[in-house]
């Protein structure tokens, strides 16, 4: 063995033979330690070189990555640099002091170097056949280069010749069992003990290499090359400086271990939290959806996929039906019954209609005791006929609930796309008309929409026209209802409602104008009335107070895609001198993620300006959670859905409670909309909700008594605000 020979070791002519055989002896039993050292840190830096190309290839991100990466390599290439030192120590090579010092530590760069370039092969991606082979051979290569210029740094040229055969054959099994290697580790469903396994086959490229090494410097060593001992220096400085050197290599392969473990552990846990949002999410979506009694689609699910086949231009002779079904005098047997059996009955009567329609059609409830059914087909009008000819026949037979027998009469009205109306809420209106016809000649049959069966289109065209002639004589006002803190019960901020005061028909509410306006494209100068009014009154309630009050402008989805929005709002800002903190704008899910990208940037441009953006209806629409942290937004909104149930329904407290923490961890305020009890109000409070409103503190209000609001606020207690708040409901407008 090559650490037996203490020939190397005697001591000067001059020395003692006993002291010479005495350190030859002491020799004997370091030199095998040394190497053992050496092969132990060769078996950890495989293991750490397996576990860290494993990581980085699932790692993402161009810096981190590339910082990843590069600490990485400098780790494992000092590493494999000691592993090298140690095995060189062991047969005496000299290391330091020496006058070929600065040619073994040259191999420290080197092996630097080549790591960098075998993870570097791998990192930030799954890598194929391809790369795997050339992550070996780089890996072989750069150990090859490091042990061949340590044997000529020992031994010189010479040996560097005797030992370079040797070394090339060696690299061709040491290549072969590093692909092995890494491919078990990648392409193999791998156990434990296949990675172990694994491990081992790349710790025979170290170990192969480093006997390879260790026999060259021997063989240089033993036949008088320039190698010898008279800058090894003693033993314990050799004993020292194996220490040290196998302290530093199991130093660097402990942090970057350390590191890989921990950065691995956030990634898992990363991965938990983003399962859970998305479980989250998926309930959310489900149940803005689906109806929660039935299961069955709800009414915004139809009418999405209503309007899609409605939009579907490439339908050559074919045709949509909608057949929409109503249980005559069901209210009656609610009260008589109770509701958990008027429950039961509309659950047994949607699973019998489900059992008789096409795979194909899709079945939803409306609310309440009606029900609908999308025919799409070629012959939408003959489907639908059968359709409604098997749901009739399906609801004959009685319903024993209670030990009483239930006899229900539906009535069924049908539209037929294109004949009864290109638009989805033309075919739905056309629909119900028939149904009512029905129920007034006794229900329990069906009936097709006919024209003479309303004069609904005429009154659509006389209601666009008046609704073009009432911006222009003034018929709109706003109204407003504040959004209270849940901790103070001060308004904070009001939301601005619009209203249309028709002539002839009274006070109209938004709903029953807005998707008109949206159609005909009135929606956009209606748009910018409302933000000027807004802005308006915000400065004149500023003035008039002293202090600044912000108030919410809802904006439509046509209204937030229009390419002028921006400059409306900086404009009607800058002509009221109103400071833009004055000002929030409130969009729905839906309309930010129509065009993402373009939204983003809409909403960044906002809020560069200090006005303050908030998600209205939040948990009714069908986008992914990440919007919010791609939007830049201030405020969720809970829909009014979730807080109507909130004190009995403990799967709406799990969600609102969900929201509420979700927003928060993302520094989002939050408001619950629709809190109409004392009850309410405590829950959202309990919940962490940073904000309400709703009609327990009162209607919208016309602009004069909102102001008297602000007026009682500035010296209004929380309980006397709640009373003040009262007060000046009792006196609004009618």
């Amino acid at each position: 063995m090559p650490w037996q020979t203490a020939r190397r070791y005697r001591r000067a002519p001059n020395d003692n033979n006993r002291g010479g055989e005495r350190a030859a002896g002491v020799r004997a039993f370091i030199d095998p330690a040394i190497a053992l050292w050496g092969a132990g840190l060769a078996l950890c830096a495989s293991y750490t070189e397996l576990e860290l190309a494993f990581h980085l290839s699932a790692s993402r991100g161009s810096r981190a990555l590339v910082c990843q990466t590069a600490f990485a390599a400098v780790a494992m290439g000092t590493g494999l640099w000691c592993a090298n030192a140690l095995g060189l120590l062991a047969v005496g090579a000299p290391l330091w002091p020496s006058t070929h010092s600065a040619a073994v530590f040259a191999t420290l760069p080197v092996s630097v170097f080549g790591q960098a370039l075998t993870l570097g092969l791998l990192a930030g991606r799954e890598p194929s056949a391809a790369r795997l082979a050339a992550s070996a051979a780089t890996f072989t290569t750069t150990l090859a280069a490091m042990y061949a210029m340590s044997v000529i740094a020992s031994g010189g040229w010479q040996a560097g010749k005797a030992g370079g055969a040797a070394l090339l054959v060696a690299c061709v099994p040491s290549l072969i069992a590093a692909f092995t290697a890494l491919w078990v580790r990648y392409r193999v469903r791998s156990t434990r003990s296949l990675r172990a396994a694994a491990a081992r086959g790349c710790a025979t490229v170290l170990g192969l290499l480093t006997a390879v090494s260790v026999h060259a410097s021997h063989f240089a060593l033993s036949s008088g090359g320039r190698a010898n001992t008279a800058g090894h220096g003693g033993l314990p400085d050799a004993l020292l400086t194996a220490i040290a050197l196998a302290a530093t290599g199991l130093g660097a392969l402990a942090v970057i271990h350390a590191v890989t473990v921990y950065d691995g552990r956030l990634a898992r846990r990363a991965g938990q939290w983003a399962r859970e949002l998305e479980e989250v999410h998926a309930r959310l979506q489900y149940l803005a959806t689906h109806d929660s009694l039935t299961g069955l689609p709800n009414w915004l699910l139809f009418r999405e996929r209503l309007a899609q086949s409605v939009a579907d231009t490439e339908r050559p002779g074919r045709a949509i039906a909608v057949a929409v079904l109503d249980l005559d005098h069901f209210s009656s047997l609610n009260h008589s019954l109770g509701h958990g059996a008027g429950d039961w009955l509309l659950t047994e009567v949607a699973r019998r209609v489900g059992a008789v329609i096409q795979s194909q059609d899709l079945l939803a409830r409306l609310g309440s005791d009606e029900f609908v059914v999308l025919i799409d087909s070629v012959s939408a009008r003959v489907d639908a006929q059968a359709t409604t000819t098997a749901i009739l026949a399906a609801l004959l037979p009685p319903f024993a609930i209670n030990g009483m027998q239930v006899q229900v009469r539906p009535s069924i009205g049908v539209s037929i796309w294109p004949d009864d109306g290109r638009r989805v809420d033309d075919l739905l209106a056309h629909a119900e008309v028939a149904m009512a016809v029905v129920k007034k000649r006794g229900g329990n049959e069906t009936r097709f929409f006919e024209r003479g069966m309303t004069d609904s289109m005429q009154e659509r065209l006389a209601l666009e026209n008046d609704l073009r002639r009432a911006l222009s004589a003034g018929e709109f006002e706003l109204a407003f209802q504040p959004v209270l803190s849940t901790r103070s019960g001060r308004i904070v901020t009001a939301e601005a409602l619009l209203r249309w005061r028709h002539p002839q028909r009274g006070l109209i509410g938004p709903s029953s104008f807005i998707p008109l306006a949206e159609e005909t494209g009135l929606m956009i100068p209606l748009g910018e009335w409302v933000v000027r009014e807004v802005c308006r009154q915000a400065s004149a309630w500023q003035l008039d107070r002293g202090a600044p009050i912000r108030l919410a402008v809802n904006l439509s989805a046509t209204q937030f895609r229009h390419q002028n929005l921006v400059e409306v709002i900086r404009s009607a800002l800058e002509a009221e001198q109103l400071d833009a903190r004055c000002l929030e704008v409130e969009l729905t899910e839906s309309s930010v993620m129509i065009n993402p990208e373009e939204s983003a940037g809409v909403l960044r441009q906002l809020r560069k300006m200090g006005i303050t953006v908030a998600i209205d209806d939040f948990g009714t629409g069908y986008s992914s959670l990440s919007y919010l942290r791609r939007f830049p937004i201030d405020k969720l909104k809970i829909d009014r859905s979730f807080v109507h149930d909130l004190v009995t329904s403990r799967t709406d407290e799990s969600i609102v409670r969900a929201i509420t923490a979700l927003a928060h961890s993302v520094g989002l305020q939050v408001v619950a909309e629709g809190v109409e009890t004392e009850e309410q109000l405590r829950c959202v409070r309990e919940l962490g909700c940073d904000q309400w409103q709703g009609y327990y503190c009162c209607e919208p209000q016309t602009a004069t008594y909102f102001g008297r609001m602000l007026a009682e606020q500035s010296s209004a207690t929380r309980t006397g605000l709640v009373a003040a708040l009262a007060r000046v409901s009792l006196g609004r407008d009618p």
